[in-house]
């Protein structure tokens, strides 16, 4: 017999509301360390529970079967289930390969602790509600713990990094560069590169870097930037991040800045194009 308690909790529901909010919003609003880890700390707990509760015969191996599924995906050998996985689902995934995650496994006592005392589990939980309304948006919740490479294409290494900052121009990438070029907006390299997660398939890529761009009376700093080559003629432009200072950097104002730098670039872009 399926335990609601155990999907029910208050633990359980904040951490999969915090689950959702920090790869949706808070890893991108405000990266670093604190959010790159605060996913995997959330999974680790409410992970046993969620299997307890859909197969309820795995309760005494369910935090161990936690343990493998987590190296497992923090894995080089994970890349075959994953590229099989996005290349038939429509919410596609990526993870990174950092086995500095494993520290999670601290964690895993608060998940056997709740496992085993169910008396706790039931003060603590909401009585009144299906547990059909926490399971299914559970689920989507951990199959799309974070964005395909189409919408952060590539991390910026400056200290404003910019998610879904995108412009679409109906031109292929070579003649933008061209163009550009003879605006006297030349950039510092131009990588191509190949990935294999890109918007509506797309595998080509150039990934561009300048260190310093003038636009009226601001200077613009280590500005990184990656084009990719759509049908038709058209180019995608996605606005990475740069380098502002670091006087400027206070959590209030890096959305302003974000904003403001973004739309700067973008139309410095389409007005010399």
């Amino acid at each position: 017999m399926r335990n609601k308690n155990l999907i029910l909790n208050s633990i359980f529901i904040t951490g999969i509301l915090v689950l959702f909010l920090n790869d949706h919003i808070f890893k991108f609003e405000f990266p670093g360390m604190l959010t790159g880890k605060l996913s995997d700390a959330c999974g680790i707990v409410i992970l046993p529970l969620l299997l307890t509760y859909i197969v309820p015969k795995v309760k005494e191996h369910s935090v161990w079967i936690t343990m493998v599924l987590f190296t497992y995906w923090k894995s080089p050998y994970s890349q075959v289930v994953l590229d099989l996985y996005n290349q038939y689902v429509p919410i596609g995934i990526s993870r990174v390969i950092d086995y500095s995650d494993l520290l999670v496994f601290v964690l895993l006592p608060i998940p056997y602790f709740l496992l085993k005392n169910d008396r706790y589990t039931a003060s603590i939980s909401i009585q009144k509600v299906n547990p059909m309304v926490i399971v299914l948006p559970s689920l989507l919740v951990l199959a799309a713990t974070a964005p395909r490479k189409g919408g952060y294409v590539v991390m910026s290494k400056g200290n404003l990094h910019c998610y879904k900052c995108t412009l679409t121009i109906h031109q292929n990438s070579d003649t933008l560069l061209s163009k550009l070029s003879q605006n006297r907006i030349v950039f510092d390299s131009v990588v191509p590169f190949r990935f294999k997660d890109g918007p509506a398939g797309v595998n080509d890529a150039k990934r561009l870097f300048k260190h310093e761009l003038i636009i009226g009376q601001d200077t613009l700093r280590n500005i990184d930037v990656t084009l990719i080559s759509l049908k038709k003629n058209k180019t995608k432009i996605y606005f990475n991040g740069m380098d502002v200072s670091r006087k400027l950097t206070e959590e209030k104002l890096l959305n302003k800045l974000r904003r403001h730098y973004e739309k700067l670039i973008f139309e410095e872009l389409e007005r010399n194009l």
